[in-house]
């Protein structure tokens, strides 16, 4: 509002200043001071109405658009971090894991070690029944073959020693006996 009330009060007194001096060389001069000051208060209200908060709503928005940029970067910078800690944490883990593996490994070798010599005693095992029975079985029928012929032996020198006569003796002798 002053600019407007100053740029009126030299219009007004620029009046009979150009009222004076009409058609002169000063007189275009002045017109265009009195121009150019009525134009630079003008544009001075402008800026001064619209520019100004322009301005201030674009340095808020500039400084918040900073505060969420740094904010971001920290995040960012948070994240980096611990992308960098579980990257650290990741070799331990995985030496971790080669560990537990190769015990693991060791441990079903053992296992297995230990399974087999199981299965290879139970074998033995197995093997020794088989040929201690069959062993058995074999005594038993050599015993039932040496009795048959021992038998067979007997019946032919008793065959070979007892008549007709003997026979009857025999008899008779257990007939008496009885």
């Amino acid at each position: 509002m002053k600019i407007l009330r100053i740029a009126g009060l030299l219009a007004l007194a620029a009046g009979p200043v150009l009222a004076a001096e009409e058609g002169g060389p000063g007189h275009e001069l002045l017109f265009r001071a009195i121009n150019f000051v009525v134009l630079a208060g003008f544009l001075g209200y402008l800026l001064k109405k619209y520019a100004g908060p322009f301005f201030a709503a674009r340095g808020e928005a500039i400084t918040k658009e900073i505060r969420e940029a740094r904010k971001l970067l920290e995040q960012s910078d948070q994240r980096a971090r611990a992308i960098d800690e579980r990257l650290l944490r990741l070799d331990q883990e995985i030496a971790q894991l080669r560990a537990a593996g190769q015990a693991e490994i060791a441990a079903e070798h053992a296992r297995i070690e230990r399974e087999t010599e199981q299965a290879v005693r139970k074998v033995f095992t197995q093997a020794e029944q088989e040929m201690a029975a069959a062993a058995k079985t074999a005594r038993l029928e050599l015993k039932a073959y040496v009795a048959s012929l021992a038998i067979s032996l007997a019946e032919q020198k008793i065959a070979g020693r007892v008549t007709p006569q003997t026979q009857r003796d025999l008899v008779g002798a257990f007939v008496r006996e009885l």
